[in-house]
């Protein structure tokens, strides 16, 4: 069957995981030219299994599987990505910072798949309490991508756009507390960034949130290190907002 070819089960596996991307980020990820990725893609959306929307102009299109794409990956339980203008720039961004970090460290999970890990599980595996919901229940944030490393995973989040300042704090907060991850890094542009910057100085969670700017997507702070406290007139596009740390990549792998 098309969908036991290595290159297209490849495929297939990493946009189950992530959940969209370009035809340029599945090349890297699954270790083929571009010409080949977007061959295999084309063939995929023959056979029902991949569709693409292109949604801004200038952009590339995403690529994302089907209901039955996620089959033919092993994974129905994984709900399909909800495409729409305003999120289409940041499933890009994600799935750009999910090709840097997979190349550098390993194992990496999208949104929808930690949701469903966490459903089977029956309980948070890498998500932040945000609060409680009217039943009760935890109300949980997840991360854009989860990095799977050794002895904690860290949380990764791609924001490109300014939350409000009271939900933000709420997930920097949960964030801060939470003893599910390593930590989390917040690649951010600038604007956004002294957002991050202000929530982050607010919970006093620098020591386990840290801020990078977007061209340093792929860089993972060394959590281990004690981040000194945050300021937000210190943000930089070039360097960390964070702790001198911040900056230095991790060498741990999954």
């Amino acid at each position: 069957m098309y969908e036991t070819d290595p290159c297209n089960a490849s495929i297939l596996a990493w946009l189950a995981s992530i959940g969209a991307a370009g035809a340029d980020h599945v090349a890297a990820a699954c270790g083929l030219s571009a010409a080949a990725a977007r061959a295999r893609l084309r063939a995929l959306e023959r056979y029902g299994l991949a569709r693409r929307e292109r949604l801004l102009h200038g952009a590339p299109a995403l690529h994302l599987l089907t209901r039955a794409g996620l089959r033919a990956a092993g994974r129905p339980e994984i709900d399909p990505p909800a495409v729409s203008a305003a999120g289409f720039a940041h499933l890009l961004a994600v799935a750009q910072a999910a090709v840097a970090l997979g190349r550098e460290h390993g194992a990496i999970a999208g949104e929808r798949e930690l949701r469903a890990l966490e459903r089977a599980e029956g309980r948070p595996l890498a998500s932040a309490q945000v609060g409680y919901r009217a039943d009760g229940s935890a109300a949980l944030h997840r991360p854009d991508l989860v990095c799977w490393l050794e002895p904690l995973p860290v949380a990764v989040e791609v924001e490109l756009t300014v939350k409000a300042p009271r939900r933000l704090r709420a997930i920097v907060r949960g964030w801060a507390r939470s003893r599910l991850v390593g930590g989390v890094v917040y690649y951010a542009p600038p604007h956004v960034a002294r957002a991050v910057a202000a929530a982050v100085r607010s919970e006093q969670a620098a020591e386990r949130v840290a801020l990078l700017p977007l061209e340093d997507i792929g860089v993972l702070p060394d959590f281990q290190a004690v981040a000194d406290r945050i300021s937000i007139d210190e943000f930089h596009p070039k360097r960390a907002v964070a702790s001198p740390s911040a900056s230095t990549p991790t060498t741990r792998r999954p």
